[in-house]
């Protein structure tokens, strides 16, 4: 009994501290440190972070990034949280012998950064509904030990919005799930941002 309360209270202050940290960046008061970011190394580091957890699901991740690509102005950590929290869902919805590919691109001014997978895909009606707080597209995750809130999308939401970018979702239900995150290579203000930190 014990147990299952300290879970459920870990759960609830992870809880919380998403939802202050959903108030700060909807507030525009989150304090994000600007600098120069390699996206390359950025998530390459993601995919090895993930490399245990895929070979024990038995999960190819691969990271598909070109070596030229240009430095992104960026928070470095908020970016991360970005593509980790992608990244994880990926995995946890991708069956054995799947895969999960983390592909980055310049575009003209911005940056192309998308994660694949090649699992059970999100059904048509969810699919508007993914970015917003609590929503839980696979009712399975609404029980046991891991369930979340439901504020993972909600948050990375939230911060590529606050970089000046966007994030969109393209999936069917068994084809697989594609999360396209573009950003420009500096939102207004961060160079001035980045010299200053």
């Amino acid at each position: 009994a014990a147990q299952v309360i300290y879970n459920e209270s870990e759960r609830m202050h992870r809880m919380v501290l998403d939802l202050l940290d959903l108030a700060k960046l909807d507030a525009g008061t989150a304090d994000l440190k600007m600098s120069a970011v390699d996206v390359r190394a950025l998530l390459n580091a993601v995919a090895e972070k993930f490399a245990p957890q895929s070979q024990r699901a038995g999960v190819k991740i691969e990271a598909d990034i070109p070596a030229d690509l240009p430095l992104l102005i960026a928070d470095g950590d908020r970016m991360a949280q970005v593509f980790t929290n992608l990244t994880d869902n990926a995995l946890k919805f991708t069956p054995q012998g799947g895969m999960v590919t983390l592909r980055a691109f310049l575009d003209t001014d911005k940056m192309n950064i998308s994660v694949i997978d090649t699992g059970a895909g999100i059904p048509e009606e969810d699919l508007p509904h993914i970015f917003q707080r609590f929503y839980q597209a696979d009712p399975a995750r609404k029980g046991g030990e891991a369930h979340s809130a439901g504020l993972g999308l909600a948050i990375v939401h939230e911060i590529v919005a606050v970089h000046g970018g966007k994030i969109s979702v393209q999936s069917r239900k068994g084809a697989g799930t594609t999360m396209e995150v573009i950003l420009p290579l500096a939102p207004p203000g961060a160079v001035k941002a980045s010299q200053k930190n």
